[in-house]
């Protein structure tokens, strides 16, 4: 918003330089140091849309996750009934399944939650700007990311047992039922 009267005011100070020949190395010097700290304040300005974009990514993909442990969750706690053994190789199938996205969405968060937190740490030091508040305040940046990605693969280790107990549990089933069937063909 304030670029116009910037470029205003480098051009009043261009102006003054060339109507006063003497002062015209003071006036070049505030020129260029206005415009070092424009350049600055534009690289900063585009750092912290990055950050922003990487962050909304970020918790879209945690949003993502979040949806499909809830998903997995409602799948193990509705009735896993079967009437025959194609219903009952249909429900493994689902199971692996979800057991794949489960693993997919997690690892495209923890790279994403790895991509982000290091941004943030190179963010923090860099420029004029590196003070303890701002190391402080990208510390507890990190920590909120690790913990909600640390409470999400807590829940996703949980479904990956129960998942892991249920197909062992099923797939006893099936060989008994393929066994039982078997038997009857002889």
């Amino acid at each position: 918003a304030l670029e116009d009267q910037v470029w205003d005011l480098l051009n009043e100070a261009d102006k003054a330089a060339e109507e006063n020949k003497e002062k015209s190395q003071v006036y070049d010097a505030m020129a260029e140091t206005l415009g070092d700290a424009w350049d600055t304040l534009i690289i900063m300005l585009e750092k912290r849309q990055a950050l922003l974009e990487l962050t909304s990514v970020f918790f879209e993909n945690a949003l993502e996750f979040a949806v499909k442990i809830d998903q997995v969750e409602d799948f193990l706690k509705n009735a896993q009934e079967f009437d025959n053994i194609d219903s009952l190789r249909e429900l493994l199938l689902q199971q692996e399944h979800h057991t794949k996205e489960l693993l997919e969405k997690s690892l495209a968060l923890l790279n994403k939650s790895q991509e982000l937190t290091e941004f943030i740490e190179e963010f923090k030091c860099e420029g004029p700007n590196a003070n303890p508040e701002l190391i402080q305040g990208a510390h507890s940046s990190c920590l909120k990311i690790d913990n909600l990605l640390e409470m999400l693969q807590d829940r996703r280790r949980q479904l990956d047992r129960f998942l892991k107990h249920q197909r062992q549990g099923l797939e006893q089933v099936l060989q008994i039922c393929l066994w039982h069937q078997q038997e009857n063909q002889v």
